[in-house]
């Protein structure tokens, strides 16, 4: 059952890097320093690449990849011409972040550390070639919107890089939410429940869901929101069949309630990948480059 759920988001997230520009580098030199595969810590999945533009100094903003796929599959290998181009092209640091896999010994709640160990290692790197990283615009696709979303607002007075933003892409926000049990794309309720077993850390079924209630809302954005949340971007097609809309909106109406600065950009009658919605995507772009320049720079 996994291996067609990591298979599953692999098509989609492959679909979502060309949407949003990230696509293959063909072979184009990049002006910038690139540090691969750093470990921060004694996992095999705990590496994170680094591009620093070449000749910069003084304080750096970043940008941060989190990968998709269900938390169970991905790399970040799938941000490397990104990276690369916002390190050249955009005059900040660019970052992509492997972490564990959930599974029965981890959860999301341990995922959150591996980015802070990330996040550390970033920093150090930095002082070593002489900038000061000192915030990070949080972004990725599927389950890497969900885990930016969470960090950003859970971890966002401890990490050792300050968030100051976040841009999620079709990414979870209520674990809890019904709607993620019933005719998703991704199997039943059994198998539904197995997987957000793992991202809470506690085993349910869904005959008792309920009890899992208060696991689920631990490792869910929403459970963090509150009026000191960073700016937030929520790119979300309204004919999702994995992670569904009332996400989206359940998200959009607790910032509102808050009074904290986002946008809801809805892709019309899009699923997962987003869909072909042209003026969505316009969209996505300009807020992804305004929140470069208004909040790294």
């Amino acid at each position: 059952m996994f291996e067609k759920i990591i298979a599953f988001f692999m098509a989609i997230i492959n679909f979502l890097m060309g949407l949003f520009g990230l696509g293959g580098a063909g072979g184009q030199e990049y002006n910038c320093q690139t540090f691969l595969d750093m470990s921060y810590g004694t996992h095999e999945r705990q590496v994170v690449d680094l591009c620093v533009p070449n000749g910069a100094s003084g304080e750096l903003g970043l940008v941060l990849f989190i990968h998709g796929g269900a938390w169970i599959g991905g790399d970040k290998q799938s941000y490397e011409s990104g990276m690369n181009y916002g390190a050249s092209n955009l005059g900040i640091a660019t970052a992509s972040v492997n972490y564990r896999y959930i599974s029965d010994d981890v959860d999301l709640l341990d995922v959150l550390d591996d980015i802070d160990a990330a996040l550390a290692k970033i920093k150090a790197k930095g002082a070593e070639a002489g900038v000061n990283i000192n915030k990070v615009l949080l972004t990725g696709d599927s389950a890497g919107g969900h885990l930016s979303l969470l960090y950003a607002y859970a971890r966002k007075n401890t990490a050792p890089i300050a968030p100051v933003a976040v841009i999620s892409n079709s990414g979870p926000t209520d674990l809890y939410d019904d709607n993620f049990y019933h005719n998703n794309a991704l199997g039943d309720e059994a198998a539904i429940c197995d997987l957000m077993s793992k991202a809470c850390g506690q085993r349910f079924s869904y005959a008792n869901k309920e009890s899992a209630k208060d696991a689920l809302y631990s490792v869910s954005p929403i459970a963090y929101v509150n009026a000191d949340c960073v700016p937030t971007v929520i790119n979300h097609g309204n004919a999702d069949t994995i992670v569904p809309f009332s996400n989206a909106r359940t998200l959009d109406a607790l910032l509102a309630q808050y009074g904290v600065e986002h946008v809801l950009n809805v892709y019309e009658g899009a699923d997962h990948d987003l869909g072909k919605d042209e003026a969505a995507k316009d969209k996505a772009d300009e807020l992804l480059f305004g929140y470069i320049d208004r909040f790294l720079k």
